[in-house]
């Protein structure tokens, strides 16, 4: 009875240690689907190395200007990447795959709901008829 007792309490630990875990990964990537109108890759870069001296303790050298002037004509959030975060925010995902006909496997996305998986597939299947 102890045994088995205490194989149920390292496997509740275990589980809460990995939920946690999980739960620091969701709020980390969903903080980076977060709106920066206006703001350039150049801008973030400036409030990290604003930041980072609190954090170490250590001074920072300057920043290359000539790096900044290249990150500055890049937005803070591309529109493209910010749908490749649903894996790391996402409660439930939704794979859409397809086979022809010699057996071969596709995976034609990884998509929030139903629908769009559904969709994705229909237009394969269409491509491919």
């Amino acid at each position: 009875a102890k045994a088995i007792n205490n194989l149920t309490m390292s496997w509740a630990g275990a589980r809460n240690e990995v939920e946690d875990h999980v739960k620091d990964l969701k709020k980390f990537f969903g903080s980076q689907r977060k709106e920066m109108p206006g703001k350039t890759k150049a801008d973030v870069l400036k409030e990290i190395w604003a930041e980072l001296p609190k954090w170490t303790g250590k001074t920072v050298p300057a920043l290359d200007e000539e790096m900044l002037a290249e990150l500055a004509a890049e937005p803070a959030v591309i529109e493209e990447e910010k749908a490749a975060l649903n894996w790391g925010t996402a409660e439930v995902l939704y794979k859409s795959e397809a086979i022809d006909s010699f057996g071969q496997k596709y995976l034609l996305g990884v998509y929030e709901n139903k629908e769009d998986a559904k969709k994705a597939f229909v237009a394969w299947n269409k491509e491919y008829e």
